[in-house]
C-alpha cells in the first residue's frame, strides 16, 4: 500500500465531561430525564466499506447516556449485521471491561454487493426505543468470481438493476411547525424536509397555496433537502403545498390550523436563548411553565405568574454545555403543550491529536511507524485519562470526514435524535459559516418529535422489562427426561471454564422449571456444561431447555421502493478507479488462497495408541485394562462431568445420583463401600476431584476390574478408574478446533 493513499481515523473518548445544572424542580417528568439512566454504544469500525470475504474489526465503547463516562463494572454488548433484506447474518456477545470491548465478523465469501448495517446495543437499551441503538451503514462489495448460483441472494433479484422496478413514488415532504402547532391568527414558523423515492434528500422549490388557489408564500430548501419559511394561518382555511419534481406536479397538505393554541418561537442570541410564547387561549399562560434539560437533567425551570397571553424566557448559556438541549412548556396541569430542541456549543476545545511519522519509507509495500499524541494539558485528560483506537484506511474505501459519523457526532447527535442523519459530520467539520443555522434547521424538522412524554421505556410493573446484565445470561427449562414436553424441578448445575479460571454455579428450577444463571463472566466461546440433581431422588433422570440467545428483532419499516441503497453504494466512493484497484487486489488475494493446486502429504501419523500407552508408562503402574474410552469423539458433547459420560460406554460401570459402581467384582473391602478407586494421572484422589475435571479436558479413561485392578491391593477391589487429561499443548490445540462456538450444551 502507498502511503500516499491512506486515512488515518482516531476516535478518542476522554472522561471529563461536565455540565452545570440549574435550581429547581418540577412535577413534570420529562422523559429525556430517564437518559441519565440509559447507556450508549458507539463502534469504531476499520472502514466502511468491505469485499465479501474480508473481516470487520471494531472496538466498542460503552458509556452513560448522560455523563458520557463508561462505568467500572463489567457489561455485554450485542452486535450484530443486517442485510438488505433486515436479515440478521451474523451476530456477536461482547464482553465489556471498563467501558471497553472489541471484535469481529469474518464475512462470509459469498455475499452479494450492497448496504448493510452495523448495530449494537445493550439489553437495557432494549427497554427505550430502538432508535436509541448504535447503527452504522457499511457496503459490501462482491467478489467477481462469486455467482448468483453460489451467492446467498441477500438482497434478492435486485442484484442487477435491469430486473429492478421502482414503483411510482412521490418525494416525501413533511412539514413541522415550531413548538408542535400550527396557530391560527399568528405568524407560524415552519420547518420542512424532503425525501426522494431513494430515501435521501433532494432540492426543492415550491409555493404555499390556499383552498381557493391563491399563492400565499414560496419555500425552498437550502440544505439536505431542509428549509423553513412562515405562515399566518386563517381559522377554517386549508393550505397545501405545491412542488414539481422530474417534470410532475406534487400537491401536500400542510398540517390544519388548531384556534386555542400556542406559538412557540426560539432565537439564539450572544449570550442567552430567548423563548417567546403567545397563545390564542382566552385565560393566558398563568400557571404555566418553561422547562429546559439536557442529558444531565434539568438545566432550567420558570413559572408564569400573571395572566398574559405573551412571555418571554431568556436562558443563559452558561447552564448549557455541549449537546442538545430541550425546552418544554408546560400548562399548569404539568402537561406539556409546546417543544423545541436546540443544539448548543460552549466552545469548548477537544484535545490536539497529532500523528507523526517516525520514519519515511520510498519502497512499494514498505512499513512505516506512526507515533500517536494526545495533548495531555487539555483539562481533564492527565488526570482521568482517555482511551483510543485507530484504524488506517485506503483512501479508495473512504468517505469525506463530513459525510461520516464519528464518536463526536454520535454522542452528540446521532444517539438524541430519531431517524438517519445524512452527513453528521457536517455539522461538526464544515467550514460553511452557515452549518450553525443548518444544524438548528436540523433540530426544527428531523428533531421535531410533538412532545418526548410519550417516549417513555418498556416496563413490567414498576420494573424494567429489560434488565441490566453484568455479563452474559444463560436460562433455561429442566424437562421430564421421559417426556421432554413437560416441564420439572431440579437442581440445575453449571460448570464453565475460561482461559484463567473453572467456575461452578447452582440454582435450583421453578414450579414450571424455569432457572436463570445471571452475570455469568464468561466469553461466547467458552464452554458451558450442565447437571440436572433431585437430591431426594437421585436416580431420576431429566432433560434441559436452553434458551437461545437472540438478538433484539428489528422493527423495520416496509421499504416503498425497491432500489434504496443501490445507487449510493455505487457512489459512495469519491474516486471509482481507486475502488477498482482496491477490489482487484484483495480479490486476488481471494484467488490465491482459492485456487490452490491439489496437494498430497505422505507422512506417518502418530498412533493414538501409541500415545495412550506413554502416558500409561510415565504415570501408572498398571500394564493391562479391562476398558479404555477415548475422549476425543465426545468431549465436545454437553455432559455435566465425567462420570456421566463413562454411563453406557463401559460394560459394568453403572453411573446413577452420584454414585458409581463396577459389576463384575467383589468388595472386599467392606468399610470402602462399592466405591471404585479414582486416579488422575496416576495420582489417587476422591470422586469430587474426578467430576471437577472438564470434560473438555480429558485425553481417554481406563477402568479395570477384577484382577486387573489386584496391583493395586485392597484400594482396587472395587475397581479403579482411571483419568488421563490433555497436556498444555494438546489442550491449546484443543481450544483452537472448537473456537467460534457461542455455547455447547
Amino acid at each position: 500500500m502507498k502511503i500516499t493513499s491512506i486515512v488515518l481515523i482516531l476516535w478518542i473518548v476522554i472522561t471529563n465531561c461536565t455540565y452545570a445544572q440549574g435550581q429547581g424542580n418540577s412535577k413534570y417528568f420529562l422523559a429525556n430525564d430517564s437518559t441519565k439512566y440509559r447507556e450508549k454504544v458507539f463502534l469504531h469500525l476499520d472502514k466502511s466499506y468491505y469485499n465479501a470475504g474480508e473481516d470487520i474489526w471494531f472496538k466498542v465503547y460503552l458509556l452513560n447516556a448522560a455523563s458520557h463516562q463508561w462505568d467500572a463494572i463489567r457489561n455485554v454488548v450485542y452486535v450484530d449485521i443486517v442485510g438488505p433484506d433486515d436479515n440478521i447474518i451474523d451476530f456477536k456477545i461482547i464482553r465489556i471491561d471498563d467501558g471497553i470491548g472489541n471484535g469481529d465478523f469474518a464475512l462470509p465469501s459469498d455475499l452479494y454487493g450492497g448496504g448493510y448495517t452495523v448495530r449494537a446495543y445493550t439489553n437495557y437499551m432494549r427497554n427505550f426505543d430502538e432508535a436509541y441503538f448504535f447503527r452504522q451503514q457499511i457496503y459490501i462489495s462482491p467478489l467477481k468470481f462469486i455467482t448468483k448460483e453460489v451467492g446467498a441472494a441477500l438482497v434478492g433479484k435486485g442484484q442487477d438493476k435491469s430486473d429492478v422496478v421502482l414503483e411510482e413514488q412521490m418525494p416525501d415532504l413533511q412539514f413541522f411547525p415550531e413548538g408542535g402547532h400550527l396557530v391560527n391568527d399568528y405568524f407560524n414558523r415552519i420547518g420542512f424536509k424532503i425525501l426522494g423515492v431513494d430515501g435521501r434528500s433532494m432540492d426543492v422549490e415550491g409555493v404555499i397555496l390556499d383552498e381557493t388557489g391563491m399563492q400565499i408564500t414560496e419555500f425552498a430548501s437550502v440544505h439536505l433537502g431542509m428549509g423553513l419559511f412562515d405562515i399566518k394561518p386563517l381559522e377554517g382555511k386549508k393550505y397545501t403545498a405545491n412542488i414539481v419534481h422530474n417534470s410532475k406536479k406534487y400537491a401536500y397538505n400542510l398540517p390544519q390550523g388548531v384556534s386555542d393554541g400556542i406559538v412557540m418561537r426560539v432565537q439564539e442570541l450572544r449570550d442567552y436563548y430567548q423563548i417567546n410564547i403567545q397563545t390564542s387561549r382566552a385565560k393566558g399562560l398563568k400557571g404555566f411553565g418553561l422547562l429546559g434539560s439536557q442529558r444531565t437533567g434539568t438545566i432550567y425551570n420558570a413559572t408564569i405568574n400573571q395572566d398574559k397571553s405573551l412571555a418571554v424566557f431568556k436562558v443563559d448559556k452558561k447552564l448549557l454545555g455541549t449537546g442538545i438541549a430541550q425546552f418544554t412548556l408546560v400548562d399548569e396541569k404539568s402537561t406539556a403543550v409546546c417543544e423545541r430542541l436546540v443544539f448548543y456549543n460552549d466552545g469548548s476545545a477537544s484535545p490536539e491529536i497529532k500523528i507523526i511519522p517516525s520514519s519515511q519509507i520510498n519502497a512499494k509495500n514498505g512499513t512505516i511507524q506512526l507515533n500517536v499524541e494526545l495533548d495531555s494539558q487539555v483539562e481533564g485528560i492527565s488526570k482521568l485519562g482517555a482511551n483510543m483506537s485507530i484504524s488506517v484506511t485506503d483512501l479508495a474505501a473512504s468517505s469525506p470526514r463530513e459525510h461520516q459519523a464519528d464518536i463526536r457526532t454520535h454522542l452528540l447527535l446521532n444517539s438524541e435524535v430519531k431517524g438517519r442523519i445524512e452527513n453528521p459530520g457536517y455539522y461538526f467539520y464544515s467550514e460553511n459559516p452557515k452549518r450553525r443555522q443548518f444544524l438548528d434547521l436540523l433540530m426544527m424538522t428531523q428533531g421535531w418529535r410533538q412532545f418526548i412524554v410519550n417516549d417513555m421505556p418498556n416496563t413490567t410493573g414498576d420494573a424494567f422489562e429489560f434488565v441490566k446484565e453484568m455479563g452474559i445470561s444463560v436460562e433455561g427449562e429442566v424437562r421430564k427426561f421421559h417426556n421432554p414436553d413437560k416441564p420439572d424441578v431440579a437442581t440445575v448445575k453449571l460448570t464453565f471454564q475460561d482461559s484463567n479460571l473453572m467456575g461452578r454455579l447452582s440454582v435450583k428450577s421453578n414450579e414450571d422449571g424455569r432457572f436463570k444463571f445471571l452475570g455469568l463472566d464468561i466469553m461466547e466461546d467458552n464452554k458451558l456444561a450442565f447437571e440436572m440433581v433431585d437430591y431426594e431422588r437421585p436416580m431420576k433422570e431429566f432433560a434441559i431447555h436452553l434458551d437461545s440467545i437472540k438478538p433484539a428483532p428489528i422493527n423495520s419499516i416496509p421499504k416503498k421502493y425497491s432500489l434504496p441503497e443501490i445507487t449510493s453504494f455505487e457512489q459512495f466512493l469519491e474516486n471509482p478507479n481507486e475502488r477498482e484497484g482496491y477490489d482487484t487486489n484483495f480479490e486476488n488475494e481471494m484467488m490465491k488462497l482459492i485456487q490452490l493446486d491439489e496437494v498430497l502429504i505422505l507422512t506417518e501419523g502418530r498412533s493414538k495408541k501409541k500415545e495412550m500407552d506413554t502416558k500409561r508408562s510415565t504415570s501408572s503402574i498398571y500394564s493391562s485394562v479391562s476398558n479404555t474410552v477415548d475422549f476425543s469423539e465426545i468431549r465436545n458433547q454437553p455432559y455435566p462431568n465425567i462420570l456421566a459420560a463413562l454411563r453406557a460406554r463401559v460394560p459394568g460401570v453403572d453411573v446413577y445420583g452420584g454414585f458409581v459402581t463396577i459389576r463384575g467384582v467383589n468388595s472386599i473391602n467392606s468399610e470402602r463401600g462399592t466405591t471404585p478407586l479414582f486416579l488422575l494421572n496416576g495420582v489417587p484422589v476422591n470422586q469430587e476431584a474426578i467430576e471437577n475435571v472438564p470434560v473438555w479436558e480429558v485425553d481417554f479413561i481406563d477402568v479395570l476390574k477384577g484382577s486387573r485392578a489386584s496391583i493395586f491391593g485392597s484400594e482396587g477391589g472395587n475397581g479403579v478408574i482411571a483419568v488421563y487429561t490433555l497436556t498444555g499443548n494438546e489442550l491449546k490445540v484443543q481450544k483452537i478446533k472448537v473456537a467460534g462456538n457461542v455455547f455447547s450444551y
